[in-house]
């Protein structure tokens, strides 16, 4: 049965056996991410995940992935706005030395300035592919509009100046001010014993001090606007921008089930007019991002320049159309979507640990699955229209255009 324990300093653990496995997924969660951010800092958080798996003065860079692929383990990371997360998935016996690696890399990192020049030019190419992809480049652009001159509009992987300019003291500035025990959060699901977890996590991790400072983090304002990006190239990435929800909203579970209905699934709104039937599109679909104490709704499409007026104004009317009247139908196919997404998820130990982390994170506690499904049973069809006609009333919108387009028009017929 998952369980929830706490150390004295702060660090809480998260343990979920699941029997019959021959494997285990752990992961350590820092509440510290982009919207963490100074300007000056801009991508600091990622460039921190990239370095503390380059040395500690127990194993160089080489010896981290060494040792654990010699036992067939796999290591990775993630940055994000609001965290930062580590982890491994290992076969059970060796779960000791996973703890133990990412313990070091997290307790430990070198910072060396050799590895770090390098490393920062690994990341200059990462933006520089980010950028390349057209339809990842409208989604920044998006997040820039959405959020302007705040660290939640600003790109996670930084920008190439001030990638360039971290040094090491920026980076232990920035780890020691937001890596602390009580805003870590240890995982572990698989073939895991929680006993054996906690042994382990006092073992690694009683020592870091609580300073009982918590991350004071500026609500984010959601601005939008317009903003175009002309590039010689085949197709039209078009992405929009609604005000949404936070996680912690009341209409949080409600919104999920809108932006499915509108555009998730193959049978939605916006799927269903502008790719079946209407041909104008291979790519359509809706989204939400939902952050601690924001939110968006949102829509993307990827068309020809002929064809990104019309599908730019069937996304705005199908909009529209599910303020006044999305179908009990409609909602119950999103609903069930949904729910499925939830329960097929549970059969991976690493999305269970990833799950249960933000949960941590974000509510201070996990909710079940039992009462997730009951929250989304619970949404009725005002909630859902509710969610729409706040979208449409509660801001400007925002529109992100990558490609060849006349963007006047475009801007016109969304409103932006």
């Amino acid at each position: 049965m998952a369980e929830i324990r706490t150390l004295a300093n702060g660090v809480r653990l998260f343990v979920d056996p699941m029997p019959g496995l021959e494997s285990a997924a752990l992961g350590i969660w820092a509440r510290a991410g982009a919207i963490d951010e100074t300007p000056e800092e801009n991508g600091v958080a990622h460039l921190l995940e990239h370095m503390a798996f380059k040395g500690t003065s127990r194993r160089t860079a080489r010896q981290i992935v060494e040792e654990i692929e010699a036992v067939g383990g796999y290591l990775n990371a993630a940055t994000g706005y609001q965290r930062t997360g580590y982890y491994a998935r290992i076969l059970k016996n060796d779960l000791p030395l996973a703890f133990d690696i990412l313990a070091d890399i997290l307790a430990d990192p070198l910072f060396d300035e050799g590895e770090l020049a390098k490393e920062r030019e690994v990341v200059v190419q990462e933006i520089g592919e980010a950028n390349d992809a057209p339809d990842d480049a409208v989604g920044e652009l998006l997040q820039t509009l959405a959020y302007a001159g705040q660290s939640l509009g600003r790109p996670i992987l930084g920008g190439i100046e001030t990638v360039r300019s971290h040094g090491p003291a920026r980076l232990r500035g920035f780890m020691q001010r937001l890596y602390r025990p009580e805003e870590i959060v240890i995982a572990a699901a698989g073939a895991v014993d929680a006993d054996e977890i906690e042994r382990l996590a006092v073992s690694h991790f009683s020592a870091r001090v609580a300073n009982g400072m918590a991350t004071q983090r500026a609500r984010p304002r959601y601005v939008g606007g317009a903003a175009y990006d002309a590039r010689d190239i085949d197709q039209t990435h078009i992405s929009l921008a609604f005000p949404g929800v936070s996680a912690r909203d009341n209409d949080f579970f409600a919104t999920r089930i809108f932006t499915e209905a509108f555009g998730g699934g193959m049978s939605s709104r916006i799927f269903q007019r502008i790719r079946e039937d209407l041909g104008l599109a291979y790519s359509v679909y809706a989204f939400t991002e939902s952050y601690d104490d924001a939110g968006i709704i949102g829509a993307y499409v990827g068309t020809d320049e002929d064809n990104a007026h019309e599908a730019v104004r069937l996304i705005r009317e199908e909009l529209e159309a599910a303020a006044s009247g999305m179908t009990d139908a409609e909602i119950d196919r999103a609903r069930a979507l949904l729910k499925s997404s939830i329960l097929m998820s549970l059969e991976s130990p690493q999305n269970r640990i990833e799950t249960a982390a933000a949960q941590i994170l974000t509510y201070g506690d996990i909710i079940t699955p039992k009462s997730l499904l009951a929250r989304l049973d619970a949404v009725t069809a005002r909630d859902v229209r509710r969610c729409a006609e706040r979208a449409l009333n509660d801001g400007p919108a925002s529109l992100a255009v990558v490609g060849p387009a006349d963007f006047p028009a475009l801007k016109s017929v969304f409103g932006g």
